[in-house]
């Protein structure tokens, strides 16, 4: 069984090995208590084994898909619509490189997409690898690309001026701001937001450290997670902060270990956006005793990440698996059980 992430217009994108597939959500959650096993896919497309393919679907049916090495959309039929071009960028290069999965606009007329270039000119080589090879040329650029969806036309181009492993992507709901949130080798996190219209990309701000988890609905508002990674002496906690995105103002900060019993479990949490008034906070609580974990979540205010309490259900979820669904509700998997849950 895969997970699902939630999609504009109340459908679902579930993940299973080997392939996606798009659901209508009310359908395959069978009225919110069981997996509706009976479900029929809206669309559905099958990823190459090892070739790291992902996909992202359209509001037509089709899929803007990357894999290391390419990236292109198909319409429903599985036809090629566009593929970006390997000289999509100009100057001497060694490959295109695709960064995470691409990204479609709420409303499907985007696309978004973080590519490497890696340069041919000759640098100091060094001892570690990037992409399976020694790096003996010069630093990747990473470049996030805004393209049409129709036609797969470069509408804004940001240099994001990070070596980058993994990008992922986040929209606004209503499709004007987009966050870009890199991971780079040896320097974690890196995270950006910018403005996307179809003339082009602005920066407006950005931290380092830091990953986003999501725009708060109706609002400017960035959530972001910093975790604990222990690059520095003085990083060994985590940090949930709450910025306006027009000010770059870091408007709330909050430790989420605070809500565990012991410090050393701090980095054992993950951080979900609810709604526009919500975030909930999961993690592993160590008990009182000491002896054993216990997973649990706790519900947090979305503008001062002031704790509201611990939520309690007739049976307590798995770390991590939590998944808010868009409209103010969210699953928590038991297995092959997924249950809803809502606010009173």
């Amino acid at each position: 069984m895969g997970w699902v992430d939630p999609l504009p217009g109340g459908r679902l994108l579930l993940h299973r090995p080997g392939s996606v597939e798009v659901h209508e959500r009310e359908s395959f959650l069978n009225g919110g208590s069981f997996l509706a096993r009976r479900s029929q896919p809206l669309s559905s497309l099958t990823l190459r084994p090892g070739s790291g393919m992902s996909a992202a679907p359209t509001p037509d049916g089709g899929w803007a898909i990357s894999d290391v090495t390419r990236m292109w959309t198909v319409r429903s039929d599985g036809t090629t619509r566009w593929e970006l071009p390997e000289d999509i960028l100009p100057g001497g290069i060694d490959g295109l490189r695709i960064r995470g999965t691409p990204s479609v606009s709420p409303d499907g007329s985007l696309v978004t997409v973080v590519v490497s270039m890696l340069g041919t000119e000759p640098s100091e080589p060094v001892s570690f690898a990037y992409d399976g090879r020694p790096l003996g040329s010069q630093p990747a650029t990473d470049v996030l690309l805004l393209l049409d969806a129709a036609s797969g036309e470069v509408l804004g181009r940001q240099e994001i001026a990070v070596e980058s492993v993994d990008a992922r992507l986040e929209w606004h709901p209503d499709g004007h701001l987009v966050a870009v949130s890199c991971w780079g080798l040896w320097r974690s996190w890196t995270t950006h937001w910018l403005e996307a219209h179809r003339d082009g990309l602005h920066r407006l701000g950005g931290m380092s450290m830091g990953q986003a988890v999501g725009f708060v609905p109706g609002s400017s508002r960035l959530l972001t997670v910093r975790r604990a990674e222990n690059f520095a002496a003085d990083d060994d906690v985590n940090e949930l902060a709450v910025h306006d995105t027009r000010t770059s103002e870091r408007l709330a900060l909050f430790d989420p270990g605070e809500l565990l019993v012991t410090p050393d479990s701090a980095d054992r949490t993950d951080v979900h956006l609810l709604d526009a008034a919500h975030v909930i906070v999961a993690g592993d609580r160590r008990r009182e005793d000491g002896q054993r974990w216990e997973g649990a979540h706790w519900l947090c205010d979305a503008a001062t990440l002031r704790p509201l309490g611990r939520l309690r259900y007739s049976r307590c979820p798995l770390y991590g698996h939590v998944q808010p669904l868009g409209d103010g509700t969210w699953v928590t998997r038991h297995g092959s059980r997924v249950h809803r849950w809502s606010l009173p």
